[in-house]
């Protein structure tokens, strides 16, 4: 299959993005909700048993339509001899080899995808494990996900979310889908906009529900506002990490209920932190698995390498996918919230530093993430394969590391973009170099701050 060039990975996501403005996708999602929400709803209920068997036939028709259409999957399958029709037992799945990020990174974009127009819908791993990858996304996979948002409110609000409410997305960038027919309204700000101006949004359209970033609602609770004086009853926090103390802080600042995701671009939904404080697997969005150093599965209880494969989207199929975090899964039935599925704990993700200016302003990592982010969506300035780092030495000094990836970059047009974020008094330079001076392999941080250490 042929090299995408520059200009067609740029043209590919403009044309995806008018693609999804077209009001057939409202009728489809009326109609997706109304003919699936009375299973969707309730089918982390079901018996740990149904789920697994669920699993096992969703993960058998994921591995064939991979063997069959991807070309990495086909060569990696037929490599340890798999046949078509194989996976028919759990031990049959786990024979298959995984999947990292490198191989999809290489495998870009013909190796990956079934035909190259696939990518007219891509997203783009948000960078907080240092090294950009491009996956295209099934319009299929769209849909579940829109709808699995739905349930994911309704569960973590206690079964209070409901259609006429509105979530306030303060993120990298809009989801495909902002509302269905006039309902489930997704209102969305960058984490770039300023955080008195983000609560003036608040203010004004008295959103029920928040998700964003932890560092992010720090810097709203900093300001000493009472998120509950204008309506809202629950913020959702994730990509970064956060404890549970640091939620309850959070919490009794702002009045509201704080409750964590735990997700990634690659996996979509990963887990929930109910209103009980179990953190669920989102069982139907991914199947997860712990593993040691060597490959080798964990049984449960022991902590591992989480391993995940998306269970939604088959444009570019993510099967046994080495995520890189640690965490353990134990077996809980009967939780108050309702939820059969397993519960992951103790997971270890990336911890984050603010970037303090010279004013003495400090600003989230997730705002220079999702700058990083936005090079491709917002600036057109293509990030397959890149790498980066931010590290703050000093007040007033910023420093950029770029590991280039498929295309060139202009490095004064990626410091422009930075300088939307800081003061032009600030000593920023940008380096491409072989290695990031501060990678750790699983414990790699995007933003790095070394002021008063």
């Amino acid at each position: 299959m042929r090299r995408i060039s520059k200009t067609e990975y740029v043209a590919l996501r403009k044309k995806g993005q008018s693609y999804m403005e077209l009001p057939v996708h409202d009728e489809n999602l009326q109609s997706e909700y109304d003919s699936t929400w009375e299973n969707l709803s309730v089918f982390l209920h079901q018996s740990p048993e149904d789920i697994r068997d669920w699993q096992l036939n969703r993960l058998s028709y994921l591995v064939d339509y991979a063997f069959d259409n991807i070309p990495l999957y086909h060569k990696k399958y037929s490599e340890v001899g798999y046949k078509k029709g194989s996976i028919k037992t759990w031990a049959d799945f786990y024979r298959l080899p995984y999947l990292r990020k490198e191989e999809l990174i290489e495998g870009f974009p013909g190796e990956i995808v079934k035909d190259i127009d696939d990518f007219m819908l891509s997203t783009r791993s948000s960078g907080s494990s240092g090294k950009f990858v491009t996956i295209a996304v099934s319009q299929e996979a769209i849909y579940k996900d829109t709808l699995q948002t739905i349930r994911q409110f309704y569960m973590q609000s206690g079964g209070k979310y409901c259609a006429d409410d509105t979530i306030l997305f303060i993120y990298t960038c809009p989801w495909w889908v902002s509302q269905i027919k006039g309902k489930f309204v997704q209102d969305f700000l960058p984490t770039t906009t300023k955080v008195e101006d983000a609560i003036e949004r608040i203010k004004a359209t008295r959103p029920r529900y928040i998700s964003t970033y932890p560092t992010y609602l720090e810097k709203i609770a900093s300001t000493g506002v009472k998120l509950s004086d204008y309506g809202v009853e629950l913020v959702i926090v994730h990509s970064e990490q956060s404890d549970k103390k640091q939620r309850k802080m959070l919490a009794k600042a702002l009045n509201v209920e704080v409750l964590d995701e735990y997700s990634s671009e690659e996996l979509t939904r990963i887990a929930l932190e109910c209103p009980n404080h179990h953190y669920h697997l989102e069982e139907d969005a991914c199947f997860i698995e712990i593993i040691d150093k060597d490959g080798n599965k964990l049984p449960d209880g022991q902590l591992g390498i989480v391993v995940g494969t998306n269970l939604l989207n088959t444009a570019t199929p993510i099967i046994r996918y080495i995520q890189g975090d640690l965490a353990k899964i134990t077996t809980e039935e009967n939780c108050e919230c309702g939820n059969n599925g397993r519960i992951i704990e103790g997971v270890k993700g990336r911890n984050m530093d603010c970037v303090i200016t010279d004013t003495g302003e400090r600003i989230p990592a997730s705002c220079f993430m999702d700058i990083a982010y936005n090079w491709f969506l917002v600036y057109d300035i293509p990030v397959h394969g890149l790498k980066y780092q931010f590290v703050q030495p000093e007040v007033g000094k910023l420093d950029l590391y770029i590991i280039e990836g498929e295309y060139s970059l202009q490095l004064d047009a990626i410091k422009e973009t930075i300088y939307t974020l800081i003061p032009r008094t600030t000593q920023l330079n940008v380096y491409k170099v072989d290695k990031l001076p501060y990678d750790q392999g699983t414990k790699y941080r995007p933003v790095i701050s070394l002021v008063g250490r």
